[in-house]
């Protein structure tokens, strides 16, 4: 048997602020609360398979921090510190990278060098 749900009266209650409220399940929480890594591993048990290839933005930052278009070492090459590039322009370009190479290549270091010259190239247009 099942009841209707009933709407209480919370008028004499307060909340404080020092407190910080429980997050609430958007369908999503899994992921709020694991890394991309941990998602992965549970999906690789749950479906019985392998993922053998992630671009993640931190990650292609971080590897591409001290590539001379945006390693400040005053030659020319120099075109912006890598923190400001903008996270859609991160996205266009592993999107672009994903559609665009094929066969054999050599993965990540492969996908490292197209995103670099995509956004390096899109940031030289906009200069």
């Amino acid at each position: 048997m099942s009841s209707k749900a009933i709407k209480y009266d919370q008028s004499g209650k307060t909340f404080d602020p020092a407190q910080p409220r429980q997050d609430y399940d958007d369908g999503m929480m899994f992921f709020h609360s694991h890394s991309v890594w941990e998602a992965m591993q549970k999906l690789e048990k749950f479906y019985e398979c392998k993922i053998y290839g992630v671009l993640e933005i931190d990650d292609i930052v971080e590897n591409l921090r001290d590539w001379n278009a945006f390693y400040n070492d005053g030659s020319e090459d120099f075109i912006c510190s890598i923190d400001d590039v903008s996270k859609q322009l991160w996205l266009d370009a592993m999107e672009s990278a994903y559609d665009n190479i094929h066969g054999d290549y050599d993965g990540y270091n492969d996908h490292m060098e197209y995103i670099y010259e995509y956004v390096v190239a899109n940031l030289r247009d906009e200069q």
